[in-house]
């Protein structure tokens, strides 16, 4: 009867087999082990850090010392911004205060334009009137003029100025003494403006050393349509300076 000749081998290699698993499960316990002795030890060596109340209330003091700086530097902030925003609408008021003084300054450039026509100069102390404008302004005549004494006079001028006018009233050509609504006069001291119980033809006085500016607007009555302006300048009933105007159509 013949065998087999394979059946000797298998119990061999069977064993091989478990001898090897058995091997390769003991590496891996081993390697385990290694492992965790090699975690363990590590964190033995590792320092531990352990903080204490009075460091952990030393830190807390600190990020609220921290808060507070940044609230007071942010309080600080919005000052500074309140400051620039208050500074930028004072800034923008100067502007619109200049140029209301560039135009104030330009009117009065008009003004002085029309104050130097000037004439020939008179005798020493002699009154002249140098401009004289009168204009019509809504029910009134507006009007302007400059007195001017030549040389160094000793003593002011004292008189008034008369306005005299020509015209049309109710069909017929009259002449009238038209009296102030509103007066302003600029000259060199000592300057006197009529009181208020000064009576109503010398509405008009005027004192001056060298010159004197004077404007306003005069009344007039109703239905009269002037034509000429008769500007005198008075000293008591007498007349020293004279201009006659003629009112535009």
């Amino acid at each position: 009867m013949s065998s087999d000749p394979a059946s000797p081998v298998r119990p061999a290699s069977s064993r091989q087999w478990f001898i090897a698993i058995a091997a390769l499960v003991i590496g891996l316990a081993g390697g385990a082990w290694g492992g965790y002795e090699y975690a363990r030890r590590a964190e033995n060596a590792t320092p531990k850090v352990v903080i204490t109340d009075e460091q952990l209330a030393a830190r807390d003091a600190a990020v609220q010392q921290s808060q507070a700086e940044s609230r007071f530097l942010r309080a600080q902030l919005d000052t500074a911004e309140g400051e620039m925003a208050v500074e930028r609408a004072a800034r923008l008021e100067l502007e619109a205060q200049l140029r209301a003084a560039q135009e104030e300054l330009g009117s009065v450039r008009e003004r002085l334009a029309f104050f130097e026509q000037l004439l020939p100069p008179g005798p020493e102390g002699t009154v002249d009137i140098r401009g004289a404008e009168v204009l019509r302004e809504g029910a009134g005549l507006k009007y302007r003029v400059l007195l001017m004494r030549s040389g160094r006079p000793g003593s002011p001028f004292t008189g008034s100025l008369q306005f005299q006018a020509t015209g049309v009233l109710k069909g017929e050509d009259v002449t009238l003494d038209l009296l102030p609504l509103q007066r302003k006069a600029e000259g060199t001291p000592p300057v006197e403006e009529a009181s208020a119980d000064s009576d109503p033809a010398d509405a008009l006085p005027v004192k001056f050393d060298q010159y004197q500016r004077s404007e306003g607007v005069l009344d007039l009555p109703e239905g009269f349509v002037p034509e000429t302006v008769v500007v005198n300048v008075l000293e008591g009933t007498t007349v020293r300076a004279s201009r006659t105007v003629k009112l535009p159509l």
